[in-house]
């Protein structure tokens, strides 16, 4: 029977484990180990923090790409109104474009409702802190 440090584990989930792209991960010559795994994440070799950098900018990167399509899809469905600060706009005008992103862009609920933080902060702050006081 195998020891638990020696049980193989995916590529794909070592790779996750270490914070690196998959891309990144060497080859050993034979399946990846819980153990392998742990003894690079003990050591963390220079190449390993230099993955982890490569791999942090391309999540930002990718992240940011991300929040400026949204940005880009709101304004071309018409939510282009200032941030007026005010729980009003909060409650109607920006719940709206927030559900109609996710109808048109099949995005999820946290990636719209982290658009409209980007878009209306004062607004989105007003609504929250008004949600507050009522409970």
């Amino acid at each position: 029977m195998l020891a638990k440090l020696d049980r193989p584990v995916k590529p794909g989930l070592a790779a996750k484990a270490l914070g690196i792209d998959y891309s990144d991960l060497p080859k050993l010559g034979h399946p990846w180990t819980k153990k392998n795994v742990r003894s690079l994440r003990d050591s963390t070799p220079g190449w390993l923090n230099e993955a982890r950098r490569r791999h942090a900018t391309r999540v930002q990167q990718a992240s940011e790409a991300r929040a400026a399509e949204l940005d880009a899809e709101l304004a071309r469905l018409g939510y282009d109104a200032p941030d007026l600060g005010a729980v009003d706009q909060a409650a109607l005008y920006i719940d709206a474009a927030v559900t109609h992103l996710t109808t048109v862009t099949r995005c999820s609920e946290d990636e719209a409702d982290r658009a409209a933080w980007r878009r209306w902060p004062k607004s989105m702050a007003a609504e929250e802190d008004y949600a507050d006081q009522d409970a």
